[in-house]
């Protein structure tokens, strides 16, 4: 995977999608991302890469890491935050590529999805970038054996104990986002599972979420 280059893409992507956004449509809130409005989620994904820069990555990733983007960018009138970040996007790039972290890349393209959802522009699905974010969530220690059979790649089997358990009829683009907490408990338990899955399977599958609400995309 080219980190810089790549995020670079999400990036460009992200604003290219913003660019003709109207105040009503910043303050629309944000559905797969709940305590925030489109404009937070801009704070956020722009307050990374400006961080990065700025060598502000103390607590990165954690909660508290991302409430301080949002509180801090929340007021800054939103061209002036676009071109900070369209600034510091080159070595923000540059760094998380010397230190082999694509967690920004992740980060970033999500949130694209999550302005796409909340403003009603489905799209950009076979991008290069969700490739890759879905091939990662695809594997995963899910405590016991699991063949996730997706409608459009090749099935997966992760290793585990147990007796084995499969999903099947959907796609990688829904696990993903399951798995990102974007969509909620009723919405997975609903999928086509070879049998009906517990806590312990929820526990491993949800990095994030589940969504308190159903969210369909």
């Amino acid at each position: 995977m080219e980190i810089a280059r790549l995020y670079r893409d999400v990036q460009r992507s992200f604003v290219e999608l913003v660019a003709d956004l109207d105040a009503d449509q910043w303050a629309l809130p944000s559905p797969c991302t709940p305590e925030w409005t489109v404009r937070d989620v801009l704070s956020h994904v722009a307050g990374v890469s400006i961080d990065i820069v700025d060598g502000n990555v103390e607590g990165a990733a954690t909660d508290p890491w991302t409430a301080a983007q949002v509180d801090r960018w929340r007021d800054t009138p939103v061209d002036e935050l676009i071109e900070r970040w369209n600034a510091a996007i080159g070595p923000a790039a540059d760094g998380i590529e010397a230190f082999g972290q694509p967690l920004p890349i992740f980060d970033c393209h999500s949130h694209e999805h999550d302005v796409r959802t909340a403003v009603g522009r489905p799209g950009n699905r076979d991008s290069e970038a969700m490739s890759v974010i879905v091939d990662a969530l695809l594997h995963h220690d899910f405590g016991r054996p699991l063949t996730i059979d997706c409608t459009d790649r090749a099935a997966v089997t992760n290793e585990g104990e147990g007796e084995p358990l499969q999903l099947s009829g959907v796609t990688g683009f829904e696990v993903a986002r399951s798995r990102l907490g974007r969509r909620s408990r009723r919405q997975v338990e609903s999928w086509d599972w070879s049998e009906p899955i517990g806590d312990d399977v929820f526990a491993a599958w949800f990095r994030f979420g589940p969504n308190p609400v159903d969210i369909v995309e």
